[in-house]
């Protein structure tokens, strides 16, 4: 591959994230930077306490924030792509063609590498990759749980990763997938904005629709504009084409209905059969 083809591909690979990476923007999670960054930043903590009367002790671990279920799925379901190698947005390639199309830009390599990491400590599968045998361990990592949730239950079937949640409560592995998704947008995000400087400062050129076209509908009724409407009977062949001439066997819509009902009077039907 020539440099010039390398370039290319670079640009269509960083224009595709562009998309996905407005699409993780977009969502609701996404509109509240500390609530993803508190979540992605969670650790078990506990609270421990003495009565000193009694010398009594107990342990009990701080309550866990849960964010909605359904909301946190979505938000998977977006940045998914972003942590799939097979998908052509993957985070090193896209990182990787950043590198290839603004090399120029000062800084840029260690701006790459610090998203890289970003981007790696919120991957379940990275460093170790996909499971490939069961789980046979007593203990999980809390990648390993968080990589059951997303790929064994919600964003797969796979029954290989489902293994590795087994015995752990519905609500650990959401609390464990919620860390890694919202870890997940943070640095897709995080490396989006990273796209918008070096256009703005003429260290990459792509198409400036790609921050303006719609990725996501927030209509809440739609209607397509109608030019004119007709009918014909049942087993009439459609026309081939929005410009032909219609023939004689279609019927402009309003020629099917009466408009002009009978006329009953300014004050309306007679009523003289009624009460006196």
């Amino acid at each position: 591959m020539t440099r010039d083809s390398r370039k290319v591909a670079a640009l269509q690979t960083i224009s595709r994230f562009v998309l996905r990476a407005r699409l993780v923007q977009e969502h609701s999670l996404a509109a509240d930077k500390d609530t993803l960054e508190k979540h992605a930043a969670w650790t078990m903590s506990f609270r421990l306490t003495q009565i000193l009367k009694t010398g009594e002790r107990a342990v009990a671990m701080v309550p866990a924030p849960l964010l909605p279920t359904e909301q946190v799925e979505s938000a998977a379901a977006r940045v998914r792509p972003v942590f799939l190698y097979s998908d052509g947005v993957h985070y090193d390639r896209v990182l990787n063609a950043l590198g290839e199309s603004a090399a120029s830009s000062a800084g840029l390599k260690e701006k790459l590498e610090g998203l890289r990491a970003k981007f790696r400590a919120a991957d379940p599968d990275y460093p170790d990759g996909r499971p490939t045998e069961p789980r046979s361990k007593p203990s999980m990592t809390n990648k390993e749980v968080a990589g059951a949730w997303l790929y064994g239950q919600l964003l797969h079937e796979d029954e290989l990763r489902r293994s590795y949640g087994a015995g752990i409560s519905a609500e650990e592995m959401l609390l464990n997938a919620t860390k890694t998704v919202c870890s997940e947008m943070l640095a897709t995000v995080e490396a989006l904005h990273l796209i918008e400087r070096l256009v703005a400062d003429g260290s990459l050129e792509v198409a400036q629709d790609l921050f303006t076209e719609p990725v996501s509908v927030t209509a809440t009724e739609w209607a397509p504009q109608i030019v004119g409407a007709y009918a014909a009977d049942v087993g009439t062949a459609m026309p081939e084409s929005l410009i032909e001439p219609l023939g004689s066997e279609w019927s402009e819509v309003h020629d099917l209905f009466d408009f002009n009902p009978p006329t009953t009077g300014l004050s309306g039907p007679s009523n003289a059969d009624g009460p006196a």
